[in-house]
């Protein structure tokens, strides 16, 4: 039918004032959410997300803005989920809107897949995880964003994290996320995938890269005032100095860390719970027992309103540890509390669980018990063609599989503890040239910088025939030629008949060879003085010993001092004290042994010169002393 023109024009104007309405109200129910959910009001953001991705699509497509709107409200939607320590929730939800929605089925198929990739491995459902994230992976993007790029590269990467056949296919997403975070600047997005780049290169036992990442993560989410960020970046260096049994540093960032939870506005409970578990830990492991269970209640506490395996794992782990070594009327408990572990952690924590149980059953009598324990743990810990790794003792389970004459056990297990011997100690060993563990000072830069200084001597390919010979063919050598070149001013200790022969068979060295034993000699020289107050008795610097300590500490390092007192004039005997036993890399057990004080006096002693000097928290009292000890080497 023909209608007036008039007619049609507000026909027409109608049309447009209700689409433009629908709009704004579909953009004005996604802003909604957000703000929801940025002020900790997740169950009404979830709700409001919801709505919004269940709304009708006039159209059968997106446009390209909708599209980057609608894929942000689906992860936004599983963020808040995560906040609220609801992964369950989280993937319920996720596939009843999957069902109801053609957008999602079509246009968001990689997306959907992607995001549900990610919440399943939140509940350790990780082969379907693992499944969903490879179908994502081998679906067309549609209309790809560098926004998109990123949250499927990074979820791809923390997926397939703790598969050990991934780890390349790991490093090459985290990669490729980085390279796309950059592009669209997302800053909180790169922190993330930095920082599990770090966790790789640990694992891998690349240690210098992995604190090399881990301080970026730091710097990146400070920098950003992300305290959640940093909170996951000292979470990773905890976890790093803990694996090489680094306990003071372990402690520190964990304090640091719980300082940061403290003052933090916005708490997510499940990166609460980690705080104080590794506060925990780190206690645990410098045997201070009556600290954790502090902690661990703290952290149950948190717990509490969450699912069992957002947090509960870790604290039933510990806290059942702690229980089961602690014996008596407890030791119940703790076996109900790592069977829960067993039932629903991580498979490196299930296997940690079951070592803890097959010991206590070991120690109360009950073999078969400890037999079937020790059999779950071997299936994880073999279930990938790389081992699994988890630093336990093999000589309980070996003595007995002995007494018990089973000799397939016997030699299954001493197969799996020679391999991880050899792995962790290979590595152990590396890490143990590291000069200074904090501002990235690993091996391998320790490492370089000996190299270097060894050049500079033209000195490099002696002392490493040296060291590879024989320590007491070298200083035998070196006694000589110290009692020749330096005229008897300094005896050393180390000498007999067979060497001094030999060495009177070298008669006239030219100038260069001259230069080479000169610096063979400063080095031994070095060396065996360093031993003389390295074997100090725990008495020796209460009495006239400290002034022996003085004359052969003054020998090794006869800048050092002065250049301490030129940087700190106000500095007392005990801090000088303080100073020189740091430069001979002795701990605060021994330091307090030495000195005849207390441990906690010696970090107070500590705490007192860092502030008398001005040093800030970024920078450690070893850093200084290094930092001295070079200028004078200089």
């Amino acid at each position: 039918m023909n209608l007036p023109s008039w007619i049609k024009s507000i026909l027409m104007l109608f049309v447009s004032v209700m689409i433009c309405s629908t709009c704004y109200a579909e953009g004005n129910t996604f802003q909604k959410a957000r703000e929801l959910q940025r002020s900790g009001k997740y169950d009404e953001a979830i709700v409001a997300f919801k709505d919004y991705l269940s709304t009708p699509i006039s159209e059968d497509k997106l446009t390209d803005q909708e599209l980057i709107q609608y894929t942000d409200a689906l992860v936004q939607l599983m963020n808040t989920f995560q906040s609220k320590g609801d992964p369950e929730g989280c993937i319920t939800t996720l596939q009843e809107l999957f069902n109801a929605s053609p957008i999602l089925q079509e246009q968001c198929l990689r997306d959907f897949n992607s995001v549900l990739g990610y919440a399943l491995s939140r509940t350790e459902k990780m082969e379907e995880a693992e499944e969903s994230m490879l179908k994502a992976l081998s679906l067309p993007l549609y209309k790809a964003t560098p926004e998109r790029y990123f949250r499927d590269y990074a979820y791809a990467a923390a997926v397939f994290y703790s598969n050990p056949n991934y780890q390349n296919e790991v490093i090459n997403w985290c990669n490729e996320a980085l390279k796309q975070a950059e592009l669209c600047e997302n800053t909180s997005g790169k922190q993330w995938v930095t920082a599990m780049l770090g966790s790789l290169f640990k694992r891998n036992g690349n240690l210098d890269r992995a604190m090399e990442l881990f301080h970026q993560s730091k710097e990146e989410a400070l920098a950003k005032n992300d305290d959640l960020g940093v909170l996951n970046s000292l979470h990773t260096m905890v976890d790093l100095f803990l694996y090489w049994n680094i306990l003071e540093y372990a402690n520190q960032y964990a304090s640091e860390a719980l300082i940061v939870e403290q003052n933090i506005k916005k708490k997510n409970p499940m990166v609460s719970t980690q705080t104080y578990i590794n506060k925990g830990r780190a206690l645990y492991h410098l045997g201070e027992i009556d600290s954790v269970s502090l902690f661990t209640e703290q952290a149950r506490k948190l717990c509490q309103s969450l699912p069992y395996n957002s947090g509960m794992v870790d604290v039933d782990l510990l806290h059942g540890t702690l229980l089961t070594e602690k014996g008596g009327d407890s030791i119940l408990v703790g076996i109900q509390e790592l069977q829960n572990v067993t039932r629903q952690g991580t498979e490196i924590n299930r296997a940690k669980a079951y070592h803890q149980l097959a010991q206590t059953y070991l120690k109360t009598n009950k073999g078969e018990m400890a037999e079937t324990m020790l059999d779950s743990m071997y299936v994880l810990l073999t279930k990938y063609e790389t081992p699994t790794y988890i630093q336990i003792n093999y000589e309980p389970i070996l003595n007995y599989y002995l007494k018990t004459q089973n000799s397939s056990k016997v030699e299954q297990f001493t197969k799996l503890m020679f391999q991880e011997d050899r792995v962790l100690k290979g590595e152990s060993l590396k890490f143990n040239l590291v000069e200074s563990i904090v501002k990235l000072q690993t091996e391998q830069k320790e490492q370089e910088l000996r190299i270097s200084q060894l050049k500079q001597a033209n000195q490099r390919l002696w002392l490493l025939i040296c060291i590879t010979i024989s320590v007491i063919v070298v200083s035998s050598i070196a006694v000589y030629l110290i009692k020749q070149r330096k005229q008897h001013k300094i005896q050393l200790k180390q000498a007999d008949e067979k060497m001094l022969s030999l060495a009177q068979q070298i008669d006239q060295l030219n100038a260069e060879e001259e230069l080479r034993a000169h610096e063979i000699e400063e080095f031994l020289k070095v060396k065996d003085n360093r031993h003389e107050l390295e074997t100090l008795t725990p008495t020796i610097l209460q009495t006239d010993g400290e002034s022996k300590f003085r004359q052969y500490f003054e020998l090794l390092y006869p800048l050092f001092l002065p250049r301490i007192r030129e940087r700190a004039p106000s500095i007392t005997r005990r801090e000088e004290l303080l100073c020189m036993l740091i430069v001979l890399k002795l701990d605060n057990k021994r330091i307090s042994d030495l000195m005849a004080i207390a441990p906690r006096s010696v970090l107070m002693l500590r705490h007192r010169f860092r502030q008398k000097i001005g040093m800030t928290t970024d920078l450690s009292l070893e850093n200084f002393i290094e930092e001295t000890l070079e200028t004078n080497n200089d």
